[in-house]
């Protein structure tokens, strides 16, 4: 714990750091557009899996639509990481001294893996044209309710205690 300390305490020293807490119209306007990029990131999702679960797009390939909404995924994902580190640079001890938000990370880290995956199973299990096989619809669920999971973490953020022994 003791080199996540010694970041959080250089990183309150940084000029980014002084930047996003010097403007008070920053730090909102930051969690705008981190919301957004949510938006974004959830929109591709669920059209990927939407479309393995067979409620979307039902004439057109599960690779074609993985193809066409990965780009906008990876995207706003790079926006979300872009704009977590303004906010933690604003507060560095508010998150990282929290289990809720290693557990935010990890989650949606496994949920970009789960909602990438659904181009190559779609070519392993190619079933041919526009069906999908039970392996895309059970992954489509389960990074569904991933997803979900990311969602309530960075919620719950705000309102856990940080760890014992944690800087304030």
């Amino acid at each position: 714990m003791s080199l996540l300390v010694d970041f959080a305490a250089w990183l309150g020293t940084t000029s980014l750091s002084a930047l996003v807490i010097g403007h008070d119209w920053l730090v909102p306007a930051i969690q705008v557009v981190h919301i957004l990029a949510v938006a974004g990131v959830l929109i591709a999702s669920l059209h990927i899996h939407l479309r393995a679960l067979n409620l979307l797009e039902r004439d057109v390939a599960q690779e074609q639509v993985t193809a066409r909404f990965l780009p906008i995924l990876w995207g706003a994902l790079g926006v979300l990481a872009f704009t977590g580190l303004l906010l933690i640079a604003s507060e560095p001890t508010r998150a990282m001294f929290r289990t809720i938000f290693w557990v935010k990370l990890a989650l949606a880290t496994a949920a970009s893996i789960g909602t990438w995956a659904q181009g190559p199973l779609a070519l392993r299990f190619n079933t041919g044209g526009v069906a999908v096989s039970p392996a895309q619809r059970v992954l489509a669920v389960a990074t569904l309710l991933v997803w979900l999971g990311v969602i309530y973490a960075g919620r719950w953020i705000a309102y856990a205690d940080a760890w014992a022994g944690a800087p304030a």
